[in-house]
């Protein structure tokens, strides 16, 4: 017996919503989901129903009238939502695309990829929460993905201010799961159809542990984000985060230890550690024999040097001073430049005046980008054997670059200039790098990704002076 107020192929609800076809339907909750024709505007909309209506759709019809106050291009739209008391039901807009969860089915995506997807994903949420709610339901299966990796929030069950943080959370889960294929079951909910994070002596694996190619700022984002110990960011603060973190940076490149990593507290982009430190030097090396397309190398071989810090910062190169004509300062991806102030006192011969960083609230630079530096121009292609840096104290973490792009005003894009000496951290105040082999080139940068804690406990430092010698 067919129930009352049950749909039927072919049938036009409110005398203009024609169904079309049937998407899903559970006949024990009288629950379904239809593809159906807007026959007055000539669109296909999406048609949710529910049998009966009254006061088992109450929920849906609030919701809907909720979500239709919320008008943002990454948000479903609601186009009507009628409760006829037989039956109720609420008619979006049509969206062309597959789940996130539909798309982890080919494997894990490309890190700049699931970068990409969360920040659109946290963009969208960010115009959520601006109307005091939250979607209350983001898992895999409600972001869909359209043309261009335009993502569109279905399925919002809409809650309160106070369920924003556990938006901000599960954003944390949707990266986990866009990098590994797997959700972290340390979120609700546990059941998404993905496998559960994998676990070593009882611990959940960050991103970087299961899946090489992952770079360590964004698997220290990931964990963070998981971390009910750390305060969440804003959803609008989380987009801008991962907007201006460049994922292809090649000194943030792959790690793969399949070992749970030792307990620790405080966020985890503070203390990524001696682990890390140690893998980048080696992979900085790694990188700076295999690049290509480096300034010109004295000898005429085809590969960089790899570049060593002296034993003792005493260490005396043999070659003669370098002129630097041009201290410029670059900001990470999206930085707000609050550094530029005087960066000619690095270069000026005067150890009495010093260029410093702005002061932030960790080491890692706040975990608001990925580095910044001084692009030294040195007035011409010249022969570079080593750099001396005059820091106001030890601990600081860097590296040296190379290249032969001229820095534009306010420049934030470092791929252009190679890695030459691999990230390592000052043992003493004056660092003095010396390289197996000279490097021809017109500019180095002072690469910084880690300032260190100073004698006033603040996380900043300051170079007094840079000198370059041939």
């Amino acid at each position: 017996m067919t129930q009352v107020g049950a749909p039927v192929q072919g049938e036009v609800l409110a005398g203009r919503y024609r169904l079309e076809e049937a998407l899903y339907a559970d006949a024990a909750s009288g629950h379904a989901l239809w593809r159906g024709t807007d026959n007055l505007l000539n669109r296909t909309v999406s048609i949710e129903l529910r049998v009966p209506g009254g006061p088992a759709a109450e929920q849906m019809i609030a919701e809907a009238v909720a979500a239709g106050r919320i008008v943002h291009p990454s948000v479903i739209g609601v186009y009507d939502a009628v409760d006829e008391g037989p039956r109720a039901y609420v008619v979006r807009e049509w969206v062309h695309g597959q789940t996130l969860f539909d798309t982890l089915a080919n494997g894990p995506l490309h890190p700049a990829r699931a970068a990409s997807l969360v920040r659109n994903t946290a963009d969208a949420l960010s115009g959520i929460h601006a109307t005091g709610h939250a979607h209350g339901n983001l898992t895999p299966s409600t972001v869909l993905i359209g043309n261009d990796d335009e993502v569109t929030l279905v399925d919002l069950h809409l809650g309160g201010p106070g369920q924003q943080p556990a938006d901000i959370r599960a954003l944390g889960g949707l990266l986990y799961a866009g990098l590994t294929g797997q959700w972290p079951d340390v979120l609700p909910p546990h059941r998404t159809g993905l496998p559960d994070a994998t676990r070593v002596d009882g611990r959940m694996c960050s991103p970087r542990q299961i899946r090489a190619g992952i770079p360590g700022y964004l698997d220290a984002l990931t964990m963070d984000l998981l971390d009910p110990a750390v305060p969440p960011p804003t959803a609008a603060d989380l987009a801008s985060e991962l907007r201006r973190y460049d994922v292809a940076d090649p000194a943030l490149s792959a790690l793969a230890v399949l070992a749970p990593e030792p307990a620790t507290s405080g966020p985890r982009w503070t203390r990524l550690g001696v682990l890390v430190v140690g893998v980048l030097v080696v992979l900085g090396v790694i990188i700076g024999v295999a690049a290509i397309g480096l300034p010109n190398f004295g000898g005429g071989g085809d590969a960089s040097p790899s570049g060593k810090p002296s034993a003792s910062a005493s260490a005396q190169p043999g070659g003669g001073p370098v002129k630097v004509v041009r201290a410029t300062f670059i900001d990470g991806p999206g930085g707000d430049f609050a550094e530029d102030k005087s960066p000619g006192n690095a270069v000026d011969g005067k150890p009495s005046t010093v260029w410093k960083t702005d002061q932030y609230k960790g080491s890692q630079l706040g975990k608001f980008k990925p580095g910044l530096g001084l692009i030294l121009d040195l007035g011409g292609e010249k022969n570079v054997s080593s750099v001396t840096i005059a820091f106001d104290h030890p601990g600081a973490t860097f590296e040296l670059r190379a290249g032969s792009e001229q820095p534009s005003s306010r420049p934030t894009d470092i791929s252009p200039y190679k890695v030459i000496s691999p990230s390592q951290t000052n043992s003493a105040a004056t660092a003095t790098i010396t390289l197996e082999k000279p490097v021809s080139t017109p500019f180095l940068v002072v690469w910084i990704t880690d300032t260190g804690t100073n004698q006033d406990g603040k996380y900043q430092v300051a170079i007094s002076e840079i000198t370059v010698k041939g």
